[in-house]
C-alpha cells in the first residue's frame, strides 16, 4: 500500500481518487474525466476537483516502484509529435543519453494544435506510470501556457527543451521545480548576420517562423535589432517552417531592392533556393540566402547552405543531465549551448 509521511513523522495512506471524488462531492468518473481533460466536464465541477486535488495533494500513479522506495527508472517525455527537424532531433537524442544512463523513456505526443487537455491527458497518463520527471520537447508557446494552467499538478521535476528560460519559468505555477535547455537562438541568430553586413549586404529580408514559436520570436527580434542598430530598414516576411512557405514568400521579394535573405529555417530557405532556381537568379551572386539549423540535406542544396549548426546531441545530453540534477536535489546547468556558423556557397 502506498504511504507518505505526515507531520510529525507518522505514516498515512496516500489520497485516492476515491478521496478527491468525496472531498469534491462528485463521483470518481467525474474526477477521472477532469484529470485526463474532458472538456465536456461542467465549470463548476472541475474547479471543485481541482480545489480537492490540491488540498488533499493527490498525485496519479502506479500501485508500486519496482522496488520499494527505490527510485522510478521511468521518464516522461512529452513533444508534439510533428516532423520539425529541432524538436525531433532534440528528443532523440535525450532518449538515446536516457537510455545509455539506465533510465526508460515514456513517450507522449500532442496533437499539431495543443490546447490545456491535451497536455493534461498526457501529463496525468506519464504520471500514473510513475515517472521521476517530465521532458517537455516544444518550443511553441501554446504548449507552456498549457502547462501553466493546468489543473492537475506536477509534483515532479519538468524541463522544457527548446525554451528559452523567461518562458519555461511560466511552468512554475505547475510544477515545483523546472529548468529550460535552450540553445542561444539570439546568438545564432547574430552569427547570420554579421556574416551577411561582412559580406556587404545591407538589404536583408528575414523569413520568420511562426509567431507561437520561442525561437522564432527570437530571431525575428534579433533581426530587426541588428538592421535598426545599423540604420537599415528591417524587412520581414512570414513563414510556417515549410519549404513551401519559403516558396511562396521568396516569389513576393524583388532582387532588385533585396540583396540577401535570412531564413527562419533550412527548409523555408530550401523553399526560397527553388523559387529563386525558378525564376533564374543566381545565388548567392544576384542575391544571399542563410538558413538557420544545419539539418543533413544543407550542405547539398543548390547551392549548399550556409546556415547556423545546432547542436541537438549535446542539446539532449544536457536535458537529462538537468532532469537527474533536479531528481537528485542539484542545482542544474542553465547556461544556453552556443550555435556555430557553418559557410558555405549560398552566402
Amino acid at each position: 500500500m502506498t504511504t507518505t509521511t505526515a507531520p510529525g513523522g507518522k505514516r498515512r495512506k496516500a489520497p485516492t481518487i476515491f478521496d478527491v471524488a468525496e472531498r469534491a462531492g462528485v463521483s470518481h468518473q467525474t474526477v477521472s474525466r477532469v484529470i485526463n481533460g474532458d472538456p465536456t466536464v461542467r465549470e463548476q465541477f472541475r474547479e471543485q476537483v481541482s480545489a480537492a486535488v490540491s488540498e488533499l495533494g493527490y498525485r496519479p500513479r502506479a500501485a508500486a516502484r519496482a522496488l520499494a522506495g527505490g527510485r522510478s527508472r521511468a521518464l516522461g517525455l512529452v513533444s508534439t509529435g510533428d516532423a520539425l527537424y529541432g524538436p525531433s532531433s532534440t528528443a532523440i537524442g535525450f532518449e538515446r543519453a536516457a537510455r545509455s544512463a539506465g533510465y526508460h523513456v515514456l513517450l507522449s505526443t500532442l496533437p499539431e494544435d495543443p490546447v490545456p487537455a491535451d497536455l493534461s491527458g498526457a501529463l496525468a497518463s506519464l504520471l500514473a506510470q510513475d515517472v521521476a520527471a517530465v521532458v517537455l520537447v516544444a518550443a511553441d508557446n501554446r504548449v507552456l501556457d498549457a502547462l501553466a494552467s493546468l489543473v492537475i499538478p506536477v509534483s515532479v521535476p519538468v524541463v522544457v527543451a527548446n525554451a528559452v528560460q523567461r518562458d519555461a519559468e511560466r511552468t512554475a505555477v505547475a510544477a515545483p521545480n523546472v529548468a529550460a535547455v535552450a540553445i542561444d537562438q539570439a546568438a545564432g541568430a547574430t552569427l547570420a548576420l554579421e556574416h551577411l553586413f561582412a559580406r556587404g549586404h545591407r538589404r536583408i529580408v528575414h523569413l520568420a517562423g511562426p509567431s507561437v514559436s520561442q525561437e522564432a520570436e527570437v530571431r525575428r527580434a534579433t533581426y530587426e535589432r541588428a538592421m535598426t542598430d545599423r540604420g537599415f530598414e528591417p524587412v520581414v516576411l512570414g513563414g510556417d517552417w515549410t519549404p513551401a512557405s519559403g516558396f511562396r514568400a521568396a516569389q513576393s521579394i524583388d532582387v532588385h531592392t533585396v540583396d540577401a535573405v535570412f531564413a527562419g529555417n533550412d527548409q523555408m530557405a530550401l523553399g526560397v533556393l527553388h523559387a529563386f532556381a525558378e525564376e533564374g537568379l543566381r545565388v548567392p551572386d544576384d542575391i544571399a540566402v542563410v538558413g538557420f539549423d544545419d539539418i543533413p540535406e544543407a550542405a547539398h542544396f543548390t547551392p549548399p547552405l550556409t546556415t547556423v549548426r545546432q547542436d541537438f546531441v549535446t542539446m539532449g545530453e544536457r536535458v537529462l543531465d538537468s532532469v537527474r540534477a533536479l531528481v537528485e536535489g542539484r542545482s542544474h546547468d542553465d547556461r544556453l549551448l552556443a550555435p556555430e556558423l557553418v559557410v558555405r556557397r549560398s552566402a
